[in-house]
């Protein structure tokens, strides 16, 4: 049989040849073999030199090899997830090392940045992988609650608010931002604020301090989407007009156009056939119906009678133009909220 014998100095030579592998951050540290999805690159430092790492997530720059976990992890789905290193030396002995890559720590859709018109406003975020975290956006004066995923807050101007989220389990972090524009709100303004007008007459409207108009209601308006109408209510209302700006922020104010229900009638009329001031009728009177109009002469008696208020009696009695003088009149309107009122008075009657 054939002996082999061996030195001890000869041993210890041998477990010097072996390679030893670390991973650093440049100053020979030796860090843990669990790594975070979004970490840098580490530095890899081999024992003895001169040799080469192989295995996922080796990147070479400037003659040094680096660890990078998000190349190390292109495809992966499924964490933790376990990548092997390997460092052949030399004398091309290798060891072989094991890195546990925790799951990525994404919020998932991106923020978006957005803007509002209101001061107030709700920030919402989602992670892409499910687990336990802990949140924490900042600044966090502005929010109601900072360390939740969703929380309301209130700003007076643009702010860019970050959230960090970090896994309970691995401690692993993930960030993301999101600006929130507090838009201008355009300042409406209105030539009145209350008009009075007689019964089917008009009045202009003017709005101004926006880009876009909205009148509401639109009933009596000619065009509502404009920034000055023509306003023709046929009983009192309150317009509300709404302007917008270029950032779709609004502004409102309103006008209340009264209309006057006194009765308005001549006190004398000339039925000459002149085309002037020939009937004396109901002009400008906002009403339902007619319950009555009558006309009689000094002595009682009923010389006209209808009820078509707005044509009026034209000076004739029983076919025969009506002697001048004096007359007096009853007429009996239904207003517009159904209530029947009663005017009387005296007119002359001239030839």
């Amino acid at each position: 049989m054939k002996r082999i014998l061996w030195s001890i100095g000869l041993v210890l030579m041998c477990l010097q040849a072996l390679a030893q592998v670390s991973i650093t951050n440049g100053d020979g540290t030796v860090l843990t073999t669990r790594y975070c999805h979004q970490d840098t690159d580490f530095l890899l430092s081999g024992s003895p030199a001169e040799g080469s790492f192989s295995g996922c997530g080796m990147v070479q720059r400037n003659g040094q090899w680096y660890f990078n976990p998000v190349a190390a992890t292109q495809g992966v789905t499924v964490f933790p997830y376990q990548c092997q290193l390997t460092y052949t030396a030399a004398n091309n002995q290798s060891v072989t090392k094991l890195l546990l890559i925790q799951k990525p720590v994404v919020i998932s859709p991106p923020l978006q940045d957005f803007g509002l018109c209101v001061d107030t406003f709700l920030l919402h975020a989602e992670m892409l992988y499910a687990g336990a975290y802990d949140f924490q956006w900042t600044p966090a004066a502005f929010l109601e609650r900072p360390d939740t995923s969703v929380s309301k807050g209130r700003i007076t101007g643009t702010t860019e608010f970050v959230l960090t989220a970090t896994d309970r389990v691995s401690g692993c972090k993930g960030t993301d931002s999101v600006v929130v524009t507090k838009y201008p709100v355009p300042d409406v303004t209105l030539n009145t604020q209350y008009a009075l007008i007689k019964s089917r007459e008009s009045v202009p409207l003017q709005a101004g301090g926006a880009v876009h108009y909205e009148w509401f209601p639109v009933a009596g308006l000619d065009h509502p989407g404009i920034a000055a109408p023509l306003a023709s209510p046929q009983e009192p209302t309150t317009y509300t007009v709404v302007g917008y700006n270029d950032y779709n922020c609004r502004d409102s104010a309103r006008v209340f156009i009264d209309i006057n229900e006194a009765l308005a009638l001549p006190n004398a009329f000339t039925p000459n056939g002149d085309g002037v001031n020939d009937f004396f009728a109901v002009k400008n009177m906002g009403y339902q119906g007619v319950h009555g109009f009558r006309i009689y002469n000094r002595w009682g008696q009923l010389v006209f009678e209808t009820l078509d208020a707005i044509r009026g009696w034209d000076g004739m009695f029983k076919g025969q133009p009506a002697a001048q003088g004096t007359y007096f009149y009853e007429i009996k309107l239904a207003l517009r909220e159904g209530q029947v009122k009663t005017f009387k008075g005296d007119l002359l009657l001239l030839r």
